[in-house]
């Protein structure tokens, strides 16, 4: 009996969030008959979950014949909300990445000729690469000419050094807006980036994009000592990986909103 108890009220509550959506998306008062073809929902059923919520304050009825519309319950509710900070929720799936493969894991966007490392999580071993600050180069790093690769040709020179060439940091740097623009055609092609010791001597990084739907993307990266990471034709295993876990970020509706708030906060002048 309890279960069953149990069961009815949790149906009630989905048909009661379910109402709110549907008033939320209809962006006008619905009449009754209208929320109940929207809800699939005989009208007496409704009428009992609508007099429980106008109770409630979480709608309220106006006019006559009578409509339905959000009611202030949920203004107040909707005025408290504060979403996650970003770096609290991605920190455990990529300290989880970084022990899985025994590599450092790296969460970037683009800011302006840099990359703005979001976070980063390193292994737990001796030998492992840490970020020198929160700012480095795009044009060398793997979360760079991955992130790079989403630009228009356009808006590229906005995010690479303003003349060449390029600073080179190892023999292995790419140091002309020609170069770089056929390695992001490559990166596009694969559909992953690899900085190859361009960055760093002994340091190879691997990174995918983090499928989100945003103006700003968003990349995952991984960096390991060179002699540790394989060859890039037998890179494809580590890929996966790393394409994993920047899928399993994108599906956690904590991180899309937690990252979206951040993008709005930083778009604000």
């Amino acid at each position: 009996m309890e279960r069953r108890a149990t069961s009815y009220h949790s149906q009630g509550l989905m048909r009661a969030l379910a109402a709110l959506k549907a008033l939320s998306a209809a962006g006008h008062p619905l009449t009754l008959a209208e929320l109940s073809r929207e809800m699939e929902l005989p009208k007496s059923t409704l009428m009992r979950l609508l007099s429980v919520m106008e109770e409630q304050d979480f709608v309220r009825r106006e006019g006559d014949p009578p409509t339905y519309a959000i009611g202030h319950s949920v203004v107040q509710i909707a005025q408290a909300y504060r979403p996650a900070d970003v770096v609290d929720v991605a920190a455990p799936l990529m300290r989880e990445l970084a022990a899985e493969l025994g590599f450092t894991a790296n969460l970037g966007v683009l800011q302006g000729r840099s990359v703005l490392h979001l976070h980063v999580e390193e292994p737990s071993r001796p030998l492992r690469f840490a970020a020198s600050g929160t700012l480095d180069f795009t044009y060398c790093t793997g979360l760079g000419k991955m992130l790079l690769s989403t630009l228009a040709a356009d808006a590229l020179n906005e995010h690479l050094p303003a003349t060449e060439p390029f600073t080179p940091f190892t023999q292995h740097t790419i140091t002309t807006f020609a170069g770089m623009r056929t390695e992001l055609a490559r990166v596009r092609e694969r559909g992953y980036s690899v900085d190859s010791q361009e960055r760093n001597r002994g340091v190879t990084c691997l990174a995918v994009l983090v499928p989100v739907e945003s103006a700003v993307p968003v990349s995952l990266s991984i960096s390991a000592p060179s002699g540790e990471l394989p060859a890039e034709t037998e890179q494809g295993a580590c890929v996966q990986v790393v394409r994993g876990y920047a899928t399993r970020l994108a599906a956690d509706r904590q991180f899309t909103a937690a990252f979206a708030a951040f993008v709005d906060k930083a778009s604000t002048p």
